[in-house]
């Protein structure tokens, strides 16, 4: 189960042949939604002063997921979609994991997002929550990944400056 990191991320974004693929591996990442979700996301979805937008997602039902981060707005402030269906976005991911050689098929932004989260201090079901999960287990079954060490630094960022 690969789960792209945030450093992957960063070398993804730097191999970018376009502005809108720049957006759409942002959004994936900074969402954590899935791909069929971010394909029928709209302008007029987002509330940039909550930072959220509507997605439609599984079941037909509609959510709040995180709006992504800067370029996702760059991106919607000119147009009213990706205008990629989930295989275009496939097909983009395909090109980037060849060029980098790291793996980053549309799920593993999804798990990137449910570790990253996890790592950075949110509880289990504060991310099941963010990213649409049903159930908490997938959020767990993903937050396996993270390590002694992980939570040890969680652990004195979270304590620092009381003892």
């Amino acid at each position: 189960m690969a789960a792209v990191s945030k450093e992957q991320l960063d070398v993804l974004l730097a191999h970018c042949r376009c502005e809108r693929d720049k957006a759409v591996i942002s959004f994936l990442w900074y969402s954590g939604v899935r791909v069929s979700e971010a394909t029928r996301v709209t302008a007029k979805g987002f509330n940039w002063d909550e930072d959220t937008v509507i997605v439609l997602g599984k079941g037909n039902r509609y959510r709040k997921a995180l709006s992504g981060n800067g370029t996702v707005k760059d991106w919607f402030s000119e147009h009213d979609s990706f205008g990629l269906t989930s295989e275009g976005i496939q097909t983009v991911l395909k090109l980037l994991s060849r060029e980098t050689g790291i793996h980053c098929n549309p799920h593993a932004f999804r798990r990137g997002f449910a570790v990253h989260q996890v790592k950075s201090g949110l509880s289990t079901r504060v991310v099941q929550a963010l990213g649409g999960w049903e159930t908490i287990a997938m959020v767990e079954r993903y937050s396996k990944s993270l390590t002694f060490d992980d939570a040890l630094q969680l652990y004195k960022q979270v304590n620092e400056g009381e003892a």
